[in-house]
């Protein structure tokens, strides 16, 4: 299919001269589109388009479409994707990308129309975020969200006054659970291949492993404490900088405290 931007205010103004009240505007979306289709911002905002609504595409080099939009101005050539979009340009794409105008003259609820058509036809190729159609698995969605839901009383736990072994075994419970997290099995399309790749989320922090290297300190068991440390830093590389880590280090490499955490005497 050739591509042709469709002017949808033209189409409106020639139904009206023949007496037509009312038109089907079909807007042809394609799987790629040629060099030909796309248009520079120079070009755009010379022309006597620039200040209409507009539905758009963004394009690779080969012309697959990985973003949808629309608009008025220069907004399509405005860096205003996301964080998954902003990583993939930059980390995929080299920097360079194109963009394809579709449709223009037409209202706000048209424009959105066919945004949502966009959405649809091209579903989990898109990195726009607030696609429905970017694939998602919500029955992992709702297992994951069950399993932070589970780990949130033991903030509470290991910072309460009870005695430390109760202490050390909900921060080992607790730490178990963090590491099952696994947030990227609920998107199964493009965007979740972006934050994959672009190490996008962190289901692991520092609240528990503090107390678990601490204890197996207190009670001797150094070698426990160093294997505790080393599974949290290959699991959560992320954080080997963090101060509390870098203490941690400091502590197993010197095999003992300078001064014991209260916490161990409870």
């Amino acid at each position: 299919m050739t591509f042709k931007l469709v002017d949808v205010e033209e189409l409106v103004a020639q139904a009206k001269m023949s007496g037509v009240s009312k038109i089907s505007v079909d807007v042809p979306l394609l799987a790629s589109y040629s060099q030909d289709a796309c248009v520079t911002q120079t070009q755009w905002m010379a022309g006597p388009h620039s200040n209409k609504n507009y539905a758009w595409l963004h394009v690779d080099a080969e012309g697959v479409p990985f973003y949808a939009g629309y608009g008025r101005g220069a907004f399509a050539w405005q860096k205003n994707g996301g964080v998954a979009w902003e990583w993939f340009v930059r980390e995929r794409l080299g920097g360079e990308y194109r963009v394809v105008v579709l449709a223009v003259g037409m209202s706000d609820a048209h424009a959105q129309s066919i945004f949502e058509q966009m959405l649809e036809m091209y579903n989990k190729r898109l990195l726009n975020q607030t696609s429905f159609h970017r694939g998602m698995d919500y029955a992992a969605l709702k297992e994951e969200n069950d399993k932070e839901t589970a780990i949130r009383p033991y903030y509470v736990a290991v910072r309460s006054k009870k005695p430390a072994a109760v202490i050390f075994e909900a921060a080992l419970t607790a730490q178990k659970l963090q590491y099952d997290l696994n947030p990227y099995r609920t998107e199964t399309g493009r965007f979740g291949e972006v934050l994959r790749d672009m190490d996008a989320y962190q289901p692991i922090n520092t609240s528990f492993i503090t107390y678990i290297v601490e204890w197996y300190m207190g009670q001797g068991d150094i070698e426990a404490a160093r294997e505790a440390l080393a599974e949290f830093k290959r699991r959560a590389p992320r954080h080997n900088r963090h101060e509390r880590i870098t203490r941690l280090d400091k502590l197993v490499g010197r095999g003992r405290f300078y001064r014991r955490p209260s916490w161990l005497d409870q």
